[in-house]
């Protein structure tokens, strides 16, 4: 049912609203079911999706069952006299709330949620504190508006503003806050300055376009090959050490998978916008390259010793640290919802999100500590335009400082960096060489299969022996001798063998024949040359599966 008003002996009674935050919330929640079972049926086998796809359902209908009660729709939701306020979605026992007990009413956000706050005189002897196990304060009862639209949400405090003056008995009027209307006339204010948010919309962009790249060159959803993400730029302390400083910067922009690109985009996108708008769009693209480039010098000590670390979380963590300092520079100018709000959820996403990071493995939290202190550190130094004499007047001056900060901070943690723990470069190319060995032998082995089933001639293999296998054992042998990986690296031993086993098999595929028996049956030139080979092959393979075992 549409919102509506309806004028009864004096009362003033609201309806849920067709358009509300609660209605998204069900279209969502739906929305999110159907592409959820959408991509179990594309990954999943079919005979595990139906259980799955039930208990979602099963899920979602309780979930939008709740949703539903609390909207109350056909019902009354909210009733305003002249004595008093009442509603059945107050939070507690009690529903409905006197004008001689309230002694302030304001409209603000909780978690979030539009909502009505009242505070009770203090002379009802209600205890002015939350319960440990509900959350709620008997002196502050809460009515959420969740499903009321915000012109709804108007005429609700415009109507408690009448019905309170009519009230003859009323003593003392009570205090009425508006902090919605304030939060909006300081969103408008940010919008005039920056009206569009280019320079987010355009990282956010060039970010995916980059994903979407890599997936055609190769990556998948799930993730990204480490060699890929390495010749695209990915930081490495190995490689940055050897002149190719560029990475620093070219690695926020890749990702390794869908959820690591999405929730970084997520991020951006929630916190770049206003940050963007705080700021302007030059002072936004340095704190957010400023904070990526640190976080990447950073991992140079930690994470990027030993892997090839990508991401834009260092300079999301940097716009995110930006917010706070801005925000906390400014809370007694800004409206007080607004300021708490923000540092509270901005402090919850970085605490929760740095907690993640030392729980799990493969998550770059030397990045994040970095962009997060650069991004500080720059927002203290930088001017808002919530000041536009000042911004104008050391913008400039200001700019070329952090400027200099930033690339001094980055050039000094890159330079200080230990020698890298492993060379990425050796990595990929014992990467290549086992793959290049491994897909030579197997193909032989195929046609070897071949053979045996009189598709083939012996003479046939034993030229291609020489004239394709040989060639592609040669390549193998030539990226595993370029893979120079440190004595300590787990991985060298197994680096030895495999070189030497297609040294072994090279040599074997390469060795003239004869046919003494007859033109279809070769021999080989070096008899005991070939047995020895086959000997040491048999050896070498043996202590190299053993290896990959431990591994």
């Amino acid at each position: 049912m549409e919102s509506s008003t309806t004028a009864i002996q004096g009362a003033r009674d609201f309806y849920a609203s067709k358009k509300n935050s609660l209605t998204l919330t069900r279209w969502g929640l739906w929305s999110g079911a159907t592409i959820g079972i959408a991509l179990s049926a594309l990954s999943g086998k079919r005979a595990s999706i139906w259980p799955v796809a039930l208990f979602m359902l099963m899920f979602v209908a309780l979930l939008d069952w709740f949703i539903r009660k609390q909207q109350h729709t056909g019902k009354v939701l909210i009733s305003v006299d002249a004595d008093g306020i009442s509603s059945p979605v107050f939070n507690g026992k009690i529903k409905r709330y006197e004008w001689r007990s309230v002694a302030e009413i304001t409209l603000t956000r909780l978690q979030n949620v539009p909502t009505l706050q009242l505070v009770l005189n203090p002379s009802l002897g209600q205890p002015n504190k939350k319960s440990f196990w509900t959350g709620l304060n008997p002196a502050k009862p809460t009515l959420p508006l969740s499903a009321l639209d915000e012109a709804s949400q108007a005429q609700l405090l415009e109507a408690i503003q009448q019905r309170r003056q009519a009230h003859a008995v009323f003593l003392a009027p009570a205090k009425i806050n508006n902090e919605i209307a304030e939060e909006k006339a300081f969103a408008d204010r940010l919008k005039a300055l920056t009206p569009t948010p280019w320079v987010t919309y355009c990282l956010i962009a060039t970010n995916i376009l980059l994903w979407v790249a890599t997936l055609a060159k190769g990556g998948t959803v799930a993730g990204t090959p480490a060699d890929l993400l390495l010749q695209w730029g990915g930081n490495a302390a190995s490689e940055v050490q050897r002149g190719e400083w560029w990475r620093m910067a070219s690695s926020m922009f890749l990702h390794n998978g869908m959820m690591h690109i999405a929730l970084n985009m997520l991020g951006l996108y929630s916190v770049g916008i206003t940050v963007e708008r705080l700021y302007g769009p030059r002072l936004f693209a340095l704190i957010y390259l400023g904070s990526g480039l640190v976080g990447s010098a950073l991992s140079l000590h930690f994470a990027a010793q030993a892997a090839v670390s990508v991401g834009a979380s260092g300079a999301v963590f940097g716009i995110a640290g930006a917010l706070v300092v801005g925000i906390w520079e400014h809370r007694r100018q800004l409206p007080r919802s607004i300021s708490k709000q923000t540092l509270v959820n901005a402090g919850i996403f970085i605490l929760y999100s740095l907690a993640q990071g030392f729980a799990q493995q493969g998550i770059d939290n030397a990045a994040h500590i970095g962009g997060l202190l650069a991004g500080s550190v720059l927002a203290y130094l930088l001017p808002e335009q919530l000041d536009p004499d000042r911004y104008e007047r050391t913008v400039r001056r200001k700019a070329l400082m952090a400027l200099t900060m930033v690339l001094a901070a980055a050039a000094g943690l890159a330079t200080a960096a230990p020698q890298a723990r492993l060379d990425q470069r050796g990595v990929q190319h014992f990467t290549k060489g086992l793959r290049a060995m491994s897909n030579a032998f197997n193909a032989f082995q195929q046609e070897a299969e071949q053979v045996k089933a009189g598709k083939r001639s012996e003479r046939e293999l034993d030229e291609r022996s020489r004239t394709v296998y040989a060639p592609m054992m040669r390549q193998a042998l030539m990226e595993l001798s370029q893979a120079q990986l440190a004595t300590s690296d787990p991985r060298h031993p197994m680096l030895v063998d495999a070189t030497r086993m297609s040294e072994l098999l090279l040599e074997s595929l390469a060795m003239e024949s004869v046919f003494p028996a007859g033109p279809d049956k070769p021999e080989p030139a070096d008899p005991a040359r070939a047995e020895a080979i086959a000997r040491e092959l048999k050896t070498v393979s043996e202590h190299f599966v053993s290896l990959q075992s431990k591994k």
